[in-house]
């Protein structure tokens, strides 16, 4: 999606020809993760959704200039913004247990004073005091017993062994989604998944303009020219159909890399069996520590990408084949 986007910034804000860029893909349709697929006997496929609310700035004022693929004369955004307006989200069970019986967490943070306290610090800590801690190491288990730990997890993903950096950062970011956290009432959702809605009508603008894709295409490594005063990309390597290729740059050359991935060596699985854990190789992960190798300011990969047990997840998506489950979930 970040070189969709990309792509389209380059062409609407600083008029570079379409036709001087190209996309390259390991997959063989756009958008990385959000792609969601309708499998024949399996139902829907969505390895990716992206959580959505009214103050994504970037991607609301990039989707005002690309029009619907529905309805003639709007936009993406027009399209967003009525289907929310006339529809909007919330949840009437929040949580459940004992196969669907409701949690009764009814609305309530039951944050007790110490807790509040703690959420308060983590809130106002520097950045090199959260350094290499983890949110266990800084709230209590009152904190962790709580409903707003269980809403903040179950919204974002989170875990107790995950970065206490991470979760202030989410909270700065976040903060005003936290009256909607109960009832998930602050966000949005697009008509269609989001590989219909925001991949397919952008992937269409992108191609009116004369943009190139190149697909089933994995980039392998990037050799630089380093020195004191610059660091110049000067050639891509990549295999291309199981053949080895690439692209050799110059200085007028611009190169836009998505290095790691939350979705590398994701696995199917369906309703009888369970998605695999791939372990490795990881092309996203060993292109950046391939890079990260020629310089250190290109970054430490294995701070992100080292320890998947502790950060591997899983998502399911349900098909419905009739009225059955939609009208439960509505009750």
């Amino acid at each position: 999606m970040s070189s969709l986007a990309g792509a389209a910034f380059l062409v609407r804000d600083s008029r570079m020809a379409g036709e001087n860029i190209t996309i390259i893909e390991q997959a063989n349709i756009p958008g990385g993760a959000l792609d969601g697929i309708d499998e024949p006997e399996k139902g829907f496929v969505i390895r990716g959704g992206r959580e959505l609310e009214s103050n994504y700035e970037c991607l609301w004022e990039l989707y005002r200039s690309i029009p619907s693929l529905e309805v003639e004369g709007a936009s993406v955004l027009d399209e967003f913004y009525w289907l929310n307006k006339d529809d909007p989200n919330y949840s009437l069970q929040r949580a459940t247990i004992k196969q669907g019986q409701d949690a009764h967490t009814d609305k309530k943070f039951r944050l007790n004073d110490k807790s509040q306290k703690d959420l308060i610090r983590l809130f106002l800590s520097t950045r090199e005091e959260l350094e290499g801690k983890k949110i266990e190491d800084v709230f209590s288990r009152d904190f962790l017993d709580s409903n707003f730990w269980l809403y903040w997890r179950t919204m974002f993903a989170f875990q107790e062994w995950h970065s206490a950096l991470e979760m202030k950062l989410y909270l700065h970011r976040f903060i005003h989604h936290i009256h909607g956290m109960p009832d998930l009432s602050t966000l949005k959702f697009t008509k269609y998944n989001q590989y219909e809605s925001f991949v397919l009508p952008l992937q269409k603008w992108l191609m009116d303009h004369g943009v190139k894709f190149q697909y089933q295409t994995t980039i392998t490594d990037v050799d630089f020219a380093v020195d004191s005063a610059k660091k110049q990309a000067t050639r891509i390597h990549w295999t291309r159909d199981g053949q080895a290729g690439g692209q050799d740059l110059t200085e007028n050359d611009l190169v836009f890399l998505t290095i790691g991935s939350l979705t590398e060596n994701s696995d199917n699985g369906d309703h009888h069996t369970p998605a695999k854990l791939l372990e490795g190789p990881a092309p996203a992960w060993d292109l950046w520590r391939r890079i990260a190798a020629k310089d250190k300011a290109f970054g430490r990969p294995d701070v992100f990408g080292a320890h998947i047990p502790d950060t591997k997840w899983e998502s399911a998506t349900v098909t419905t084949l009739d009225k059955r489950i939609p009208e439960l979930i509505q009750k």
